[in-house]
């Protein structure tokens, strides 16, 4: 009886590593076929990712009253779809300018 416990233990581990080489090459293989796809293929990226809502720049770099501002005085352009307003990125990243340090002495 102990033979045919020890013969099923061995079958059942043989099995099993069997089914997972099986699968490991399988999974491997739609792996690499898949990176294979996706490198032959441009980079989307998402529709509007040049322009940026406007309630995402209100209040978190500039206020309101900043944008209108800058609006009015035609440092930054407002573009509409349907009511949503929105800025260029580009636009909004010209606004920056960098801040030195008084009396800091340049390298």
């Amino acid at each position: 009886m102990e033979s045919n416990s020890i013969f099923s233990q061995n079958f059942y581990e043989a099995l099993a590593e069997t089914v997972s080489k099986k699968v490991t090459k399988d999974v491997t293989k739609n792996v690499l076929e898949a990176i294979r796809t996706q490198e032959n293929e441009p980079v989307a990226l998402p529709l509007f990712h040049e322009y940026i809502p406007k309630t995402e720049v209100r209040g978190t770099l500039a206020s309101s009253s900043t944008l209108w501002n800058w609006e009015n005085s035609g440092k930054l352009k407002l573009y509409a779809i349907g009511g949503k307003r929105f800025y260029k990125r580009t636009d909004i990243e010209a606004l920056f300018t960098e801040v030195k340090k008084k009396g800091a002495v340049n390298e």
